[in-house]
C-alpha cells in the first residue's frame, strides 16, 4: 500500500468514526424520557457530568438523588457502588433525565467513598468521591399499594425516633403518624403543601425566623411511588410561653419619611431584638397584609423581600395571609383565590395552619376570597383590581372542623385571621357578623370553653363579644403595626433619615401588637405600643385645650370650620364631610376624654371585666362611654396636615375611623387634678394623675407629638 492509499484509508476511518459519534449522540435533550431507553455514550459512560458532592449527609434507608447534566441512560437494573474501607451496593429506584435516585443501605457507616455506577460486567463508571456522614434516623417509609391511592408519605421524628400521633395535613384532609412516625396521605395536592400540626411539648427547626413545619409538593399524583416529605421535631417544654400577635405590617419600600422599611427596622425589629434575644418560648403570629400587592411590581418588593426583612427576628414567625398578600397579576377566573396565594405559600407556607404551644391550641386561617377582577384599574395592564370579599373557602371550613375533632373541649383556643368576624364600620360594638357565611365557621367553636378570635385589617383596636353566642367566644380586632400605613411619622418629626415621634393607628392608638402570656391553660394579654412601656395603655385629653387648639391654630381652625373636602380615594363618596362635634369642639366646659386603646367590652370566659374610674378632689366622677361618632384628637392632627397641604385626603385615612374605646368625664373645674385609674381583665391597674390645664398641642405642625 503506497502513501496515498494510506492517507485515503485514514480519512475514511476518521469520517466513519465521526458519523458513528453523531449517530450515537442522537438528538438528545431534556425532553427524552429516562429509564435506560437511551444508549450509553461512546466513551462508555452512563451518567454525563454528574454533580459532584464533596460531602454528603445520608440517612440509612432513605432514597437520595444524584443530579447530572444527563442521567437518562441509567437503568433501574444498574447498581450504585459505594467503595471505601467497606463496599456497599445501592439499588437504583428511579431514573430521570437530570437525576437518578438510589436507596441508601441501612447498614452504611461514615467514611470517604468512591461512587461508581455499574451495569453488570459491561460498564463501571466512577462518578466522584465524597465524604459521607450518616444520620441516625432511618427515614425509609415504604410505599402503599397503588390501588390505595396515596400520593404523599413521610416521617415525623425527634432525634433518632419517630413520633407517634402527630397530625399531618395537606390543607384539606388529615392523617396521624403511626408508632414509627410514618404517615401516608391521600392528597389531591390542590394547595401543593404538606405540613404538620405542631404537637404540645415540641418545637420545629427555624430557617431565617420561619418555622420548618411545612413543605411544598409537586402537583404530580403518583400512586405507585408516593412523594416523601419528613418533618423534624425538637423536644421543648413550652407550657409557659409568650406570643406576640402582629398584623398589617404593609412592607412595600414606599417613599415615606423615612421609608416604611426603616420605620419597621427602627421600631418593631429593634424593640423585639433587644427584648427577646436569648429568650426561649417566645413566638410571633402574623395575621396578614405582611406585604402590599399594589407595590409588588412597581416597587419590586414582594413577599420574598418582606420575608427577608424579618429573617433576623429572635423568634419564630408563624403566618396567615391578608388581602394584600395575594399576587395582583394573577388572571381572574376559576380558583383565582388559590392561584393568587401561590407566591405567599412558596415563601411563608400554608394559608391555614394549626399548632399547639404548651396547653393552648392555635389556628391561623385565611379569610379573604380574592377576585382580582379585570380590566385593570391601574397603569399596569397586567394588574387586576385586587378586589376581594371576606369569607372562607368551603374546604377550609371543613379543614377546621376536622382539626377541632382532635382538640379537647376544655383546651383554650386562639384563632388568628385577617379580616374581623364582626362589623367594623357603623355600629362598632354591634357584634354582628360582617359576612353571613361566617356563622358556619364560628358555630364550629360554640362548644369549646374558651375561644379568642384575633383579627386585623381595620387598623384599629376594637374588642367585643359575638352576638348570639356565649361569653366563651370573644373577638379582639387589634391595631396595625404600620399604624396609618407608616404615614404619621412624617408629621411627628420624621425625615428621610429619622423616624418621627409617633406612628398612630386610625383610632388614635399607637402602632403596636398584642402580647399573650400563657402559663398552662391560664392566659393574660395586653396591647404593646411600639417604643412605649408595657403600662402605657391610654391617653387623656383636656377638651378645653383641644378647643383652644382649634381656635388658635390657623390650619386647625380652617379644618374645623370648613367641614368638608375632596375624597381622593378610589372608593366612597367623592366628598368627605365632618362636624365640629366629631372632634370634640362642642364638648361642655371641663370635659376630659380618655382613649383606652385595648378596652374590652363585655365578659369573656370567666376573666374579669375592665373598670375605669376617675376621681376629682376625692369625689368619683361619672364615666361615660362615647364610642359612636367621635374621632381621636391626636390622630386628627395627621388629617389636618393632609388637609392643609393638599386640600383633600382619603376617606379611609386616619381619624376617618371613629374611636370604639373612648370615654368622657366632666370635671367641676378647669384646673383640678384628676386621678384616672384603668383596670384590665387580669387585674392590672394603669394610672395617671392628670394635672390640668393639660396642654394638647403647641400649634407647631412640625413639633414632636407625645402620648403623655
Amino acid at each position: 500500500m503506497n502513501s496515498v492509499e494510506r492517507i485515503i484509508l485514514k480519512l475514511t476511518l476518521i469520517v466513519a468514526v465521526m458519523l458513528g459519534i453523531a449517530a450515537c449522540g442522537g438528538s438528545g435533550g431534556a425532553d427524552e424520557p429516562g429509564g435506560g431507553d437511551k444508549p450509553v455514550t461512546p466513551a462508555g459512560k452512563i451518567i454525563v457530568d454528574p454533580q459532584v458532592e464533596a460531602n454528603m449527609s445520608l440517612i440509612p434507608g432513605e432514597e437520595r438523588n444524584i443530579r447530572a447534566k444527563d442521567a437518562s441512560a441509567a437503568k433501574t437494573t444498574d447498581v450504585l457502588v459505594l467503595k471505601g474501607s467497606k463496599t456497599f451496593e445501592c439499588a437504583i429506584t428511579k431514573v430521570s433525565n437530570t437525576y437518578f435516585k438510589f436507596r441508601v443501605p441501612s447498614n452504611l457507616v461514615d467514611g470517604t467513598y468512591k461512587l461508581i455506577i455499574t451495569r453488570g460486567n459491561e460498564i463501571s463508571q466512577e462518578l466522584f468521591t465524597s465524604k459521607i456522614t450518616c444520620q441516625a434516623t432511618n427515614m425509609y417509609v415504604a410505599d402503599k399499594p397503588a390501588s390505595e391511592r396515596y400520593t404523599l408519605k413521610g416521617k415525623v421524628y425527634c432525634g433518632s425516633k419517630g413520633v407517634e400521633g402527630v397530625l399531618v395535613t395537606d390543607g384539606v384532609t388529615f392523617t396521624q403518624t403511626n408508632a414509627d412516625g410514618h404517615y401516608w396521605l391521600k392528597s389531591d395536592k390542590r394547595y401543593q403543601m404538606v405540613y404538620i400540626v405542631l404537637p404540645s411539648g415540641y418545637e420545629v427547626p427555624t430557617n431565617a425566623a420561619l418555622p420548618k413545619f411545612w413543605a411544598m409538593t409537586t402537583t404530580e399524583l403518583n400512586y405507585e411511588s408516593q412523594e416523601q416529605h419528613n418533618f423534624e421535631l425538637i423536644k421543648k417544654d413550652n407550657t409557659n410561653h409568650r406570643v406576640l400577635v402582629v398584623t398589617d405590617i404593609h412592607l412595600a419600600n414606599r417613599k415615606r419619611k423615612p421609608l416604611d422599611l426603616t420605620q419597621f427596622e427602627e421600631g418593631f425589629v429593634k424593640e423585639v431584638t433587644t427584648e427577646y434575644t436569648g429568650r426561649s418560648n417566645v413566638y410571633c403570629l402574623n395575621l396578614g397584609d405582611f406585604a402590599w400587592d399594589a407595590y409588588w411590581y412597581n416597587n419590586s418588593y414582594d413577599i420574598t423581600n418582606a420575608a427577608a426583612q424579618i429573617s433576623r427576628l429572635p423568634f419564630q414567625f408563624w403566618s396567615t395571609m391578608g388581602n394584600h398578600d395575594n399576587d395582583g397579576r394573577t388572571t381572574a377566573g376559576e380558583d383565582v383565590d388559590l392561584r393568587a396565594s401561590l407566591p405567599y405559600r412558596k415563601v411563608l407556607g400554608p394559608t391555614h395552619i394549626a399548632f399547639n404551644f404548651g396547653k393552648v391550641h392555635y389556628i391561623l386561617i385565611d379569610d379573604i376570597l380574592y377576585r382580582n377582577s379585570f380590566p385593570s384599574s391601574t397603569a399596569d395592564p397586567l394588574m387586576g383590581q385586587r378586589d376581594y370579599s371576606c369569607g372562607f373557602r368551603a374546604d377550609m371550613i371543613e379543614w377546621v372542623k376536622q382539626n377541632l375533632s382532635y382538640v379537647d373541649k376544655n383546651t383554650p383556643i386562639v384563632v388568628g385571621l385577617h379580616s374581623p368576624l364582626c362589623y367594623w364600620t357603623g355600629a362598632y360594638n354591634s357584634g354582628e357578623f360582617e359576612r353571613s357565611n361566617w356563622k358556619a365557621f364560628v358555630d364550629l367553636f360554640n362548644d369549646y370553653k374558651e375561644v379568642q378570635f384575633i383579627s386585623g385589617h381595620t387598623h384599629v383596636n376594637r374588642m367585643h363579644n359575638i352576638n348570639g353566642y356565649g361569653t366563651n367566644l370573644y373577638e379582639n380586632n387589634i391595631g396595625a403595626l404600620s399604624g396609618v400605613w407608616w404615614g404619621t411619622s412624617e408629621v411627628t418629626g420624621g425625615t428621610t433619615t429619622k423616624v418621627g415621634a409617633l406612628n398612630l393607628c386610625s383610632d388614635g392608638a399607637p402602632s403596636g401588637y398584642m402580647v399573650i402570656d400563657a402559663e398552662g391553660t391560664s392566659r393574660t394579654w395586653f396591647y404593646k405600643s411600639v417604643n412605649e412601656a408595657d403600662n402605657k395603655q391610654f391617653k387623656s385629653y383636656d377638651m378645653n385645650e383641644v378647643r383652644n387648639f382649634f381656635n388658635s391654630y390657623g390650619p386647625a381652625n380652617k379644618f374645623i370650620t370648613t367641614g368638608s373636602c375632596k375624597n381622593d380615594s378610589s372608593s366612597g363618596s367623592p366628598t368627605n364631610t365632618w362636624t365640629k362635634k366629631e372632634y370634640g369642639y362642642e364638648e361642655a366646659d371641663n370635659t376630659v376624654w380618655i382613649n383606652v386603646w385595648n378596652y374590652e367590652k363585655g365578659s369573656f370566659a370567666g376573666y374579669g371585666n375592665w373598670e375605669i374610674t376617675v376621681t376629682e378632689n376625692g369625689q368619683q366622677l361619672q364615666v361615660e362611654e362615647i364610642f359612636s361618632g367621635y374621632h381621636d384628637p391626636l390622630s386628627a392632627l395627621y388629617e389636618i396636615e393632609n388637609f392643609t397641604l393638599t386640600g383633600s385626603f382619603p376617606s379611609t385615612q386616619s381619624s376617618r375611623n371613629q374611636v370604639p374605646h373612648l370615654f368622657r368625664v366632666v370635671a367641676s373645674s378647669a384646673k383640678s387634678t384628676l386621678i384616672i385609674s384603668v383596670k384590665d381583665r387580669h387585674g392590672n391597674v394603669y394610672r395617671e394623675n392628670m394635672e390640668r390645664p393639660k396642654k394638647f398641642y403647641n400649634g407647631d405642625i412640625t413639633a414632636t407629638w407625645t402620648l403623655d
